[in-house]
């Protein structure tokens, strides 16, 4: 894996360097040849430099399935790429499924990042001998009110504002779902049951970095965007975000059985997170803005397949095309921006990598079927990310490429 490792961050940095070298530019010297203090470690220790981050719930236990909507039906068969000790999940979950009755109006609410239905799971859990049940009980149609916040690119003072944020009604979907662990002889374990709410069409996600399920921000994005404050903030909150998700995929690596070396690396991801979101917030502050908290609900455990797509998604190329946007900044932002980014950089290329070495090992323990259904999800991804940056705004002060050169950057890397 050592060796894939260092090819994959080797393919980025050169994409930036090629991309570079076609405009004309002339890059920084490479972060290797760097010496002196991290800048990452130096806005770590700033006093003020804080980063919020709030889970709700025990991510200690583990009392659910699959997220809803990474799931596959409860048919009474084996799940896909399923270990034998599945089919006996299946078999449980849907006996349980057909004499459950839960009370809709004593369930929680949660929202999640997504949209779509979802379709019920199981799989087995092998350290507590017992089946880990999701299971749909409602689907109903229930537009929710959203607020808007547009993209933009702050170009410094004297600049047009962006437009403010907005609410609106949006199209969603709420579903009845129970998470329950069912013993061998059918008696339950444990049982939650929860609504989870999710816009039908969602407003069009940041491009880069790793998100967790049911992500959420506490309060309104900032509307005052006449500073670079605004979207130092916005990146803060985007690292603060892949904590969660990290810690997650290493609890679920750890489970499932995963070398140890990519279980170490999936912490040690997590660590570089916090370290990003701080010093990010550090560098807000400095330009007068704080990021909002972020949110994020108990996580459970999930079968391979579904980590397998969300890792495809969200680190084989939402993540990859993050380390590039960081490398580029690396060499393009206004000077005094460059090192905190450099070091960034750094870390997001492992992190890259870390996910390809996932996306390998998963894919292995599944069956064809499986493979291919993540290999379209991670297509249709790709193809959705490189049509979206053709109209992404460009942000020189923070080297944020935009356009055709975002688009450029992507196929160094990505055809």
């Amino acid at each position: 894996m050592r060796g894939t490792r260092r090819t994959i961050e080797s393919r980025l940095f050169d994409a930036v360097l090629l991309v570079l070298a076609s405009a004309g530019c002339q890059p920084a010297p490479p972060a290797t040849r760097e010496t002196g203090p991290d800048p990452l470690e130096i806005a770590t220790s700033s006093a003020d430099a804080g980063v919020a981050v709030v889970a709700t719930g025990d991510d200690t236990i583990i009392d659910g399935g699959a997220a809803p909507h990474e799931s596959a039906p409860v048919d009474g068969g084996a799940a896909i790429g399923a270990r034998p000790a599945d089919a006996q999940a299946h078999a449980l979950c849907a006996s349980y499924q057909s004499r459950s009755r839960p009370d809709p109006k004593k369930a929680k609410t949660q929202h999640r990042y997504g949209g779509g239905a979802s379709a019920s799971t199981a799989y087995w859990d092998p350290r507590t001998g017992t089946a880990v049940c999701s299971i749909v009980h409602q689907t109903v149609a229930d537009p929710i009110e959203v607020t808007r916040t547009p993209t933009c690119c702050p170009q410094g003072r004297g600049t047009q504002p962006c437009p403010p944020s907005y609410k609106t009604m949006a199209p969603a979907t709420r579903q009845l779902v129970e998470h329950a662990t069912v013993r061998a002889d059918g008696t339950v374990a444990k049982s939650v049951v929860t609504w989870y709410v999710s816009e039908d069409q969602p407003e069009r996600r940041h491009n880069c970095g790793r998100r967790p399920e049911g992500l959420r921000f506490a309060g309104r994005a900032s509307t005052d965007t006449d500073e670079i404050g605004a979207q130092l903030a916005a990146m803060a909150e985007l690292e603060a975000a892949s904590v969660p998700a990290f810690e997650r995929l290493a609890r679920e690596l750890a489970m499932h059985g995963a070398p140890d070396d990519l279980v170490r690396r999936a912490q040690a991801a997590m660590r570089d997170e916090v370290r990003h979101a701080t010093a990010m917030t550090a560098l807000a502050a400095r330009f007068g803005h704080v990021p909002r908290a972020v949110d994020v609900p108990q996580l459970p455990c999930r079968p391979l397949a579904a980590i397998a797509r969300e890792n495809a998604i969200e680190g084989c190329v939402r993540e990859a095309y993050g380390a590039l946007v960081a490398t580029y900044q690396a060499e393009s932002a206004m000077p005094e921006l460059r090192g905190a980014f450099r070091a960034i950089a750094r870390d997001e290329r492992r992190h890259a990598a870390l996910a390809e070495d996932v996306h390998a090992w998963i894919m292995a323990a599944l069956d064809a079927p499986a493979r291919e259904v993540i290999e379209r999800a991670r297509r249709a991804t790709e193809h959705e990310l490189r049509a979206s940056l053709a109209e992404t705004p460009e942000c020189p002060t923070l080297g944020i490429p935009g356009g055709a050169r975002a688009v450029a950057l992507f196929d160094a890397y990505f055809a």
